[in-house]
């Protein structure tokens, strides 16, 4: 569960509305989204661990929902499933998909994980016909 700030002493930290109602959206998304991975309804957990963006929230919440998008994303085992499901994605969950994953290649993870990570992207510039999303990922000032 997403709790609000970490601090070592007793006293009372006050949320601001909208970090109350990150918090809340982040811990409904993690309870659907490690539900369905349970039910092995990958296509559905991804789905839902990529609708609507941390953009603009805390760092540790951005930090909590990119985690559970790489377990969603790691629970496809092969490339035509990756591609069903790339392709079951709008366009605004492909490019979110797509910064999601440039910054999990920059967080060093293992080799398998980082293959699994270049079919996806493969999968998405294949639908989109190009770099677009690639673009869009580099460029889009909003960070996951």
């Amino acid at each position: 569960e997403f709790r609000s700030r970490s601090c070592s002493s007793t006293a009372d930290v006050s949320m601001t509305p909208a970090e109350e109602d990150w918090i809340s959206r982040c811990n409904k998304s993690k309870a659907a989204v490690e539900e369905l991975l349970k039910r092995q309804m990958h296509k559905e957990a991804l789905a839902e661990a990529l609708r609507d963006p941390p953009y603009g929230a805390p760092e540790e919440l951005k930090t909590k929902s990119s985690d559970l998008v790489r377990r969603a994303v790691l629970s496809f085992k092969g490339a035509s499933d990756v591609k069903a499901a790339a392709a079951s994605l709008g366009q605004e969950e492909q490019c979110a998909l797509m910064k999601y994953l440039y910054k999990f290649w920059s967080q060093g993870h293992d080799a398998r994980s980082n293959g699994q990570f270049f079919i996806w992207h493969s999968a998405i510039v294949e639908l989109q016909d190009g770099p677009g999303c690639i673009v869009q990922a580099m460029y889009d000032s909003r960070c996951l």
